[in-house]
């Protein structure tokens, strides 16, 4: 075979590309299950925010409104709903809102946003927090006043994750 020809480079160049695929699935292979425990551990950690020391398990759930991204259970504890919603800044913010096996509110805990300043960074403050924390999965969450984005999407987060709660039953 003529090593200048198109049909030596052709096949050469699908042996390197079989020969990469090859060892790029090798590598994933070896790498999945650490990423994978990395991203539990990660997660349980947020989850210790909520209720330390307990033991969580990911439960199966289905969300119409799109605001759930989690459901964990916490042994003798109650529930964890990890919710993303969308707020004034349009990438939104991830919180845990946890539900006391006798419906109050565990927890409610901001794992990431990038509100307002002065505004919408007064919904993961005092003394929303507290309003929040006093509630139970059959009330509302508070609209805050000059916060209304931030508030009304936590508004909805917290009702999927009431109802969620609330069909369990």
């Amino acid at each position: 075979m003529n090593r200048e020809g198109t049909l030596y480079k052709a096949v050469l160049l699908g042996v390197l590309c079989a020969v990469c695929g090859l060892l790029l699935g090798g590598v994933n292979a070896l790498t999945e299950p650490i990423i994978t425990e990395a991203a539990i551990a990660n997660e349980k950690a947020n989850l210790e925010l909520i209720y330390p020391g307990a033991s969580f398990a990911a439960q199966d759930f289905t969300d119409d409104s799109g605001y759930v991204q989690g459901v964990y259970s916490a042994e003798g504890k109650g529930m964890i709903y990890k919710i993303h919603a969308t707020g004034y800044n349009s990438e939104g913010f991830t919180f845990l809102l946890a539900f006391n096996d006798d419906g109050s509110v565990g927890g409610f805990k901001v794992l990431e946003e990038n509100e307002t300043g002065g505004f919408g960074k007064r919904c993961f403050e005092d003394p929303y927090v507290s309003e929040v924390n006093a509630l139970t999965s059959n009330d509302s969450a508070p609209l805050l006043s000059g916060a209304t984005l931030t508030s009304t999407a936590i508004q909805k987060g917290f009702a999927a994750a009431s109802a969620l709660f609330n069909s369990r039953k």
